[in-house]
């Protein structure tokens, strides 16, 4: 900015770092009959996309759609195949409020849809989580682990450590590795928010964002954020957090049982 003086680039940074705590997928929780799911979506005027998932399950489907000036909403959703339409969604939005019927393609049978933006900062969460999964990929010859530990004192993260491998049958290991040293806790309008140090204030790349999403009986971790190019927590402009062929997963817990589900 030619001839910005100090205090106009202090305020453009202020910005910029208060414009990412808030940028985010509009998350949506509730139930599909009687399960409950997790919506994260993006609007782009009338345009919705981004994907569900059953809390139970942690399987994405993508899904895509419009809204209308009304509040009218539809939203199709597809399996594997782009073109694979497994499901729709009709329904209508007012005050936070996404209800609805949801249906398979070509039947009539409805399921009742009920769904709220999420507002919910955890401000009142406490507690220690600590899980493990793991899943044997037979197909390609991988193992697959994934470990949490999460304590939290009335919303504010005291620890954090959350690891992904992968161990192929010939002995060959990647990883994905990162802990609550590595970040700072933010403001947020939608769950607890953690971001990478970076080596600036003034970064203007994106970093790394994990974002914990309450949901009933269901905390969500997200790790980085679709909707922001380059945002997967595979490094920032500090650190690198995977090794080169390794990615990372959400993961669901459930905060009654302390069970967890990798996401796929």
């Amino acid at each position: 900015m030619p001839g910005a003086g100090p205090r106009a680039l202090c305020l453009g940074v202020l910005l910029a770092l208060t414009q990412s705590a808030f940028a985010h997928p509009l998350y949506l929780s509730g139930t599909i009959g009687s399960a409950p799911v997790l919506l994260m979506i993006e609007r782009n005027d009338e345009a919705l996309s981004g994907w569900y998932l059953y809390l139970r399950q942690g399987k994405q489907i993508r899904l895509e759609g419009k809204v209308a000036a009304d509040g009218a909403f539809t939203l199709d959703e597809f399996g594997r195949a782009a073109s694979q339409k497994t499901g729709q969604f009709d329904g209508r939005i007012a005050s936070g409020q996404w209800t609805g019927t949801w249906r398979k393609p070509e039947q009539q049978a409805m399921l009742p849809l009920r769904l709220t933006e999420s507002a919910d900062t955890l401000a009142g969460l406490s507690g220690r989580f600590t899980c493990a999964t793991k899943k044997l990929d037979r197909e390609f010859g991988y193992t697959y682990r994934h470990t949490l530990t999460l304590q939290v004192s009335h919303g504010a993260v005291k620890a954090f450590d959350v690891k992904r491998g992968e161990t192929g049958t010939h002995g060959e290991d990647q990883a994905c590795v990162i802990a609550l040293s590595d970040m700072s806790q933010e403001k947020s309008d939608a769950g607890i928010l953690l971001r990478t140090h970076g080596s600036s204030a003034a970064e203007t790349g994106p970093r790394c964002t994990i974002r914990l999403i309450g949901a009933g009986d269901y905390l969500y971790v997200q790790m980085g954020d679709w909707t922001e190019s380059g945002n997967d927590c595979r490094g920032d402009d500090a650190a690198m957090y995977c090794s080169p062929r390794s990615f990372w997963a959400d993961m669901i817990v459930n905060r009654k049982t302390r069970a967890c589900v990798s996401v796929e």
